[in-house]
């Protein structure tokens, strides 16, 4: 008898060794409850935990799954911060990263992304999202400019992708090793104002770390078709070029060679959505430049 005790703990500890933790920071919006009731559907033969830290308060009668941790913290600190405080609580040794407004487009994402990981294969793995036309003039012409996270026209048309790597990371689609991202010190906090995935890749590149793109794993994404949140989301990306490039004009202007781009490609495509294209890209351009002159008014650029 003791003997098959044995065994049957060996067994059990051998199945469920792997443990994963998906952080989600959230804004507390509608979208994230079908979010975490997808996770939890999702076909795994492994532990994992979805860690939530929210900004504001939750319907608790709606996340009642043991799996599920809370940890909330103050508004207004950040993703990199809150992606850390989630670092800071998992117990797994793999992270995925989520958002609150995207969905996995069916239950084997989770094993999928993590799979690469698992087998020792890759350290990093990441996707981009799909956001598919037909919901409203104003939310396909933004989607098609990229926002959010490569838009309707996908990750590859924004960001290259050779031999199945890319120096991009989609922080609201990714996979990497805990001791990996603790070893390159989490997100970067100074980046208050956004683009931390793209400060996390740069450091990973740096380090000679491949970023696996699996297209497999690209998620739904909510499309945006509130131009004022649109236009506050650009002020941030004006921000946080302030924040972390060394030459942030010339940053911004390369950003526009990519809405030209997408718009030569649209023109070809599906011409009517053109106006509201120029419309939408002229309104980013602009708050991506208030957004800059508010760092250099408020004296947080990092040179100074």
């Amino acid at each position: 008898m003791h003997i098959l005790r044995l065994w049957r703990g060996l067994f059990r500890k051998s199945k469920t060794k792997m443990r994963v933790s998906i952080i989600i920071p959230t804004l507390c919006r509608e979208s994230l409850y079908p979010l975490v009731d997808s996770l939890l559907k999702q076909k795994v033969k492994f532990h994992f935990e979805i860690i939530l830290i929210p900004q504001y308060e939750l319907d608790l009668s709606r996340l009642k799954d043991k799996r599920i941790k809370i940890r909330y913290e103050e508004p207004s600190k950040g993703f990199a911060f809150y992606r850390n405080k989630g670092i800071k609580l998992s117990r797994g040794s793999i992270l995925v990263f989520i958002d609150d407004d995207e969905l996995p487009m069916n239950n084997e994402w989770l094993r999928t992304i993590v799979a690469p990981i698992a087998d020792k294969k890759e350290k990093v793995v990441t996707a981009g999202v799909d956001i598919p036309l037909g919901q409203g003039y104003l939310a396909d012409s933004i989607s098609l400019l990229g926002f959010p996270g490569g838009g309707a026209l996908g990750f590859t048309f924004h960001w290259s992708v050779n031999d199945g790597y890319t120096t991009h990371l989609c922080s609201g689609n990714l996979a990497i090793e805990k001791r990996l991202i603790l070893r390159i010190s989490n997100f970067s906090e100074k980046m208050k104002y956004g683009s931390e995935d793209v400060d996390l890749a740069k450091r990973l590149v740096e380090a000679g770390i491949k970023i696996k793109y699996l297209k497999e794993v690209t998620v739904l994404h909510s499309a945006r078709g509130e131009y004022l949140e649109f236009l506050k989301w650009n002020i941030l990306r004006g921000k946080s070029a302030g924040v972390s490039l060394k030459q942030p004009i010339l940053g911004l202007i390369k950003r526009s060679f990519t809405s030209v781009r997408a718009m030569k490609k649209v023109a070809k495509e599906n011409p009517r959505y053109l106006p509201g294209m120029l419309f939408t890209a002229l309104s980013k351009h602009v708050a991506q430049i208030f957004g800059l002159i508010m760092v250099y008014l408020g004296g947080a650029y990092e040179n100074q």
